[in-house]
């Protein structure tokens, strides 16, 4: 069987307790007191018990022998702690000490180097941790740096050419949003349709569609629309002659559209 270890837990009030109070008024009381922790100390590997083996001629002998203390002060602490319920005899050869049991810890040798191992692995730790901390500290700036060079070079680009700049807005069917004219878009059909004024081509266009919503396109057909409203624009554009230009771009939205009521009439594409 493996080595155990025991060890006395006095409870935080014991000295509080009145036995205790009454055993340490009497007269060599404190040396009574003394007493009764070395006979639970004794008893504390022997489920509490106290065991008279005839060693001397009675049992306040024997223990006095054993805890070496005088006999007549052993005999005074067994007589008070048998009177005040702390002790007990079993039988002519037993003793109980009665609040023994509430008051003993113990452990196998083995569970004691596992402790111990525990406890020397946790002051390492913390001693590790310690220098970690120090340490880690730069290692984190030093990552929150690079982390900083890393957010300018690859989301900073991102973010300015992410979404592109819308010019205007044209109206879909019902439901069906709206139609961004960004301004590349804007930009290729200037080159496309030179002799016209593209942007106020559009705002005429948004007009439009604004005061026609049965007429409005779909997703798929208002570019066909766009292509379609801006090449008949081109085609009514005035010729240039010699010392000016008559400019359609000088016509007012309502002309404009009274001009072009006839072209979209028709249902939606």
């Amino acid at each position: 069987m493996g080595k155990r270890y025991y060890w006395l837990k006095l409870p935080e009030g014991f000295f509080r307790q009145k036995p205790i109070k009454k055993l340490r008024k009497i007269a060599g009381g404190d040396t009574y007191t003394i007493i009764y922790l070395k006979m639970l100390l004794i008893a504390m590997k022997n489920d509490g018990k106290l065991y008279f083996e005839g060693v001397e001629d009675d049992f306040y002998e024997e223990l006095a022998l054993d805890l070496d203390e005088d006999s007549e002060n052993v005999k005074v602490t067994v007589l008070f702690l048998i009177r005040q319920g702390l002790m007990e005899l079993v039988d002519e050869t037993e003793y109980r000490l009665t609040e023994c049991d509430k008051m003993v810890g113990s452990e196998s040798a083995s569970a004691e180097r596992m402790r111990r191992m525990r406890d020397k692995k946790a002051s390492l730790c913390d001693a590790g941790v310690t220098q970690q901390l120090r340490t880690g500290d730069v290692e984190k700036e030093i990552e929150i740096e690079k982390d900083k060079e890393i957010e300018k070079d690859t989301i900073c680009p991102e973010v300015i050419t992410s979404r592109p700049e819308v010019f205007i807005s044209l109206p879909l069917v019902t439901g069906s949003g709206s139609f961004d004219v960004t301004l590349d878009y804007l930009n290729s059909l200037r080159n496309l349709y030179p002799a016209i004024d593209v942007e106020q081509e559009f705002r005429k266009m948004y007009a439009w569609l604004d005061s026609n919503p049965k007429n409005r396109k779909t997703e798929r057909g208002i570019k066909r629309f766009i292509t379609g409203w801006l090449g008949r624009a081109q085609d009514k554009a005035p010729i240039i002659k010699a010392g000016g230009m008559q400019d359609n771009r000088r016509m007012t939205t309502g002309q404009y559209m009274e001009s072009t009521a006839d072209w979209y009439g028709g249902g939606r594409q």
